[in-house]
């Protein structure tokens, strides 16, 4: 084979490659939908503008009640929260409740889906909403770890916080990494396993046949996919430990709720975050999976009024 062969060879293979990760991810991921005014029009609550795009939240309770803010995790967006959201407005509460960027129906904008986003993003709605006084804010899984993030930079913002099962390590993802193949993987693989892998989260999945469908509903919307790879390239890999030690160095109170029987953000973390933060009000849920705010919400949100009104 000549040289001048080999080279377009070379450029043939580079350029199907190219050729793949532009289209093919687009054929393998059924995203049908502009997330316009007619979508938006569905959705429950509100929308603020942030600086990357319309961000959708929920805002009950008392305006003079204490703020809570609740920051769901990886991929299931802010209905999440409703059991909890339900209670604390109950007890007489603000609650403010969001979708993340790329979720539910927040918009998706086409940048690195990494800390600084998701920290800035709760920093940018508290300001769009006026909420001047230091908040108490609450973190499931990811949440977790976007919630200690924003603490260890605006503990002047912040007067409690709660994580229940925090994300707490990075990950290897592997050729998810590299170009083409994690869009091809992604597309292929991660995202349409999403829906049925939220059963994973429940100690009794069967109860809640109805998840995967609700989930749904936002992956119609463009961009879906593409802020889920991102998310896992860019927040994924990042060991947030560090964000749990300055937290640890202030006096905010944090309460640390586990389930027991978590296999998504495995119990076997605990001692890792509890030995960052040094000081923490420790709540152990033996009968728990990942989804205890949910599916223990009997359980989990006594404990957390509790918390959140001690010198209320």
């Amino acid at each position: 084979m000549t040289r001048r062969k080999l080279m377009y060879g070379i450029i043939v293979v580079l350029a199907a490659l190219v050729v793949a990760a532009i289209f093919a991810p687009r054929l393998l991921v059924d995203e049908p939908l502009a997330l316009d005014e007619v979508a938006r029009a569905a959705a429950p609550g509100d929308f603020a503008e942030l600086r990357h795009g319309l961000v959708h939240y929920l805002d009950e309770g008392p305006r003079d009640g204490q703020t809570v803010v609740l920051v769901h995790g990886f991929s299931v967006p802010s209905y999440t929260w409703d059991r909890t959201a339900a209670a604390l407005v109950a007890a007489g509460f603000r609650v403010i409740r969001f979708d993340l960027y790329g979720r539910g129906y927040s918009a998706r904008p086409d940048v690195d889906y990494d800390r600084t986003l998701f920290v800035d993003q709760i920093d940018d709605l508290l300001d769009a909403l006026e909420v001047a006084e230091p908040v108490d804010i609450v973190g499931l899984s990811m949440g977790g770890a976007i919630v200690t993030g924003y603490a260890a930079d605006h503990p002047r913002r912040v007067r409690r916080v709660a994580l229940m099962a925090p994300g707490n390590s990075a990950f290897d993802i592997g050729v998810v990494a590299w170009p083409v193949v994690g869009e091809l993987i992604n597309a292929a693989v991660l995202v349409p396993g999403l829906p049925e892998g939220q059963r994973a989260d429940f100690v009794e999945p069967d109860d809640y046949e109805d998840w995967p469908e609700r989930y749904r509903v936002q992956m119609q919307y463009r961009g879906f996919a593409r802020g889920i790879l991102s998310t896992i390239r860019n927040f994924g890999t990042r060991d947030p430990i560090a964000d749990f030690e300055r937290l640890g160095s202030y006096e905010t109170p944090v309460l640390l709720l586990w389930g027991e029987l978590d296999v998504v953000v495995p119990f076997s973390g605990l001692d890792r975050v509890a030995s960052a933060l040094g000081d923490a009000t420790i709540v152990r849920l033996a009968g728990a999976g990942h989804a205890l705010h949910y599916e223990q919400a009997e359980d989990v949100n006594p404990e957390l009024v509790a918390f959140l009104t001690k010198s209320r």
